[in-house]
């Protein structure tokens, strides 16, 4: 159920937002950006409502539209005091979060969430929930935790179409806001049992070779479209989280693929995804592969 709906415009940027200090650095962040790309900006505050009860009587209680008027208000108010001239929207919706954000996302063309954040009227609206938006969103990603200004966007890349996604997400970004763009490929191979060290190794190193010929490959041919990024290029032998949640304490934002292949062997959000979404130190963006997920969860109306 939506109260008060005022749908997201087309190509907007939507914030969830739940009154917490993190949806607060969320929500300046998701400002920013829509600002930054000449989009609108559509503040979401989601939430389950449960109506008190005493005896056979309901007790008289905020209603949904004051508890979630007010919330999107406050935001309003914080988003007008940096940017005046932004076109904003807010809409109050009932239901558990997540899936009202994924609704949200078929309009939009971002999603901005805090990495943890918690509604007044229990339940979490970020954490578990950021990383099911991750996995069904239509759109990108942004959960919002910080990250170093002025240091590099970095993308994990995994020689999958998704990731090839990710890529171009990643050096738009860097483009618009100015900065070098660093590209990962990491690759874990252990040693296979039985067989003798300087045979291994000599593989290994034909094989991270020749992997540095097609990713390098690979990366040219996109960042062909974007000139002015200072692109970096690490093929590194170690594990794809370990490499990108090291990567993210000198970053300012972290990009992955929602699902990949590769490297990142078959990583579905809930493998590498998963793990950066839950230790970078920095800002993560997730892009879904072109058309969005296969499916997406049904919200369920608790109210009814």
């Amino acid at each position: 159920m939506t109260i008060n709906s005022v749908p997201a415009p087309a190509g907007a940027v939507v914030v969830g937002v739940d009154g917490s200090g993190l949806s607060e650095s969320a929500l300046l962040w998701a400002a920013a950006e829509a600002a930054r790309l000449g989009s609108p900006l559509h503040i979401v505050h989601a939430f389950v409502y449960v109506h008190a009860m005493g005896g056979f009587a309901v007790v008289d209680v905020a209603t949904p539209d004051e508890i979630g008027g007010e919330v999107c208000a406050a935001a309003l108010e914080r988003v007008r005091a940096e940017f005046p001239d932004l076109a904003v929207t807010t809409e109050v919706r009932v239901g558990p979060a997540a899936p009202q954000l994924i609704k949200a996302s078929r309009q939009a063309s971002m999603v901005v969430l805090g990495a943890r954040g918690h509604g007044r009227i229990g339940g979490v609206l970020v954490g578990s929930v950021s990383q099911q938006v991750a996995l069904h969103s239509r759109c990108p990603v942004v959960v919002v935790r910080g990250g170093v200004e002025g240091g590099p966007v970095v993308v994990g890349l995994d020689g999958s179409v998704q990731a090839d996604e990710a890529l171009r997400f990643a050096l738009r970004h860097a483009e618009g806001v100015g900065a070098p763009l660093r590209v990962v490929r990491a690759e874990y191979v252990e040693a296979p049992p039985g067989v003798p060290p300087g045979e291994w190794y000599a593989d290994l190193v034909d094989r991270m070779q020749a992997l540095t010929e097609s990713v390098r490959s690979k990366v040219e041919e996109v960042a062909r479209e974007h000139p002015g990024v200072e692109v970096e290029l690490e093929i590194l032998h170690q594990h794809p989280v370990s490499a990108l949640v090291d990567e993210s304490a000198q970053a300012r934002l972290i990009v992955v693929a929602s699902r990949g292949l590769g490297g990142f062997a078959g990583l579905l959000l809930g493998s590498v995804s998963q793990g950066v979404l839950s230790r970078s130190m920095a800002s993560v963006a997730v892009v879904p592969p072109v058309g969005g997920p296969r499916e997406e969860p049904e919200a369920r109306d608790i109210t009814r």
